[in-house]
This record gives C-alpha cells, structure tokens and sequence, in this order.
C-alpha cells in the first residue's frame, strides 16, 4: 500500500512540475525593471492569450490586450511606470518597466520659431537678462513664433 501512495505522490509531482513547464505563462519581453526609449512596445511571452497592463502594482485598472485578436504587434504607452503580466491557463508574475520620454526642442532662428522635437509636452520658459519666464506649453511636432533676440536662450523641460 506505501509503495502505491508513493508512486501516487511521485506522478502527482511530475504533473504540476510538467503543467507549470508547459502551461504556465513565460514573459519574455520588456524584461523586469527595463527602461525603453520608445513609446511602442512590443511584448513578447508564451503560453499566454492576453497580457495586462496597469500603472499600479495591484491591477486596480488593467488594460487587457489580445494581441493576437487586435492583429497588432506592439503597443504605444505615454512616459511613464508600468507593470504586466501574461495570462493563459494561470497569470503569470508580475513585471515592470518604465517607458522614458524624449524631450527636445528646436530653435529655426530663421523662422522665428520653437519646436517641439520629443514625444511628450514640454514647458518652455525664456531667459533673458532680466530673468526667466514661463513661455508656453507645447505639444509634440507643434511649432511657436519667438522675437530672436540676442542673449534669449529658450529651454524646454517636461511637462508633469
């Protein structure tokens, strides 16, 4: 009778080891802390229908994504922290990555105008010799009519 409990016990094991190598959800890509210069996120996993993503740890408001049934690729997040997670048969653990933003500002000295050359809004402010001012907020690809004047310099600087 020991010998059947025994063997009982052993073909249980191998069948949770064996469902959790073949079953259980694998993430692959962004990995766990990562930080991306892009916007477009293209996740890798396996074993796996959907993927969450939230902006807190706990899920509290996860944006569910079927890749497969959206017959997309990759995925476009603003600036900011994310966690995710894939979920098939059973979820997956927990990842997190951060998506970093480009903040960058163009001077044409001979238009006249500022430019938003990043992927976020920024604050412009302008110095002059008697100090700096807030100018403008602009949003990306959005160009702002400027008096070039000598000693001004424009600085531009994410905005939230």
């Amino acid at each position: 009778m020991s010998k059947i409990i025994i063997a009982l016990q052993l073909i249980f094991v191998l069948s949770v080891f064996s469902f959790v190598i073949f079953f259980a959800p694998s993430l692959e890509y962004p990995n766990n802390g990562e930080i991306l210069n892009r916007q477009d996120v293209e996740f890798k996993f396996r074993n796996a229908n959907v993927i969450l993503v939230d902006e807190t740890p706990d899920f509290s408001s996860p944006k569910k994504i079927n890749l497969d049934e959206l017959n997309i690729s990759k995925v476009f997040f603003e600036p900011g922290k994310y966690y995710w997670k894939a979920v098939g048969l059973i979820e997956s653990e927990v990842r997190e990555f951060v998506v970093s933003s480009n903040v960058g500002l163009e001077l044409d000295e001979e238009n006249k105008t500022i430019k938003n050359v990043g992927d976020s809004k920024i604050n412009v402010t302008k110095e002059t010799s008697k100090g700096i001012e807030g100018l403008v907020i602009l949003d990306v690809e959005v160009e702002y009519p400027i008096e070039a004047e000598n000693g001004t310099k424009y600085r531009g600087e994410q905005n939230g």
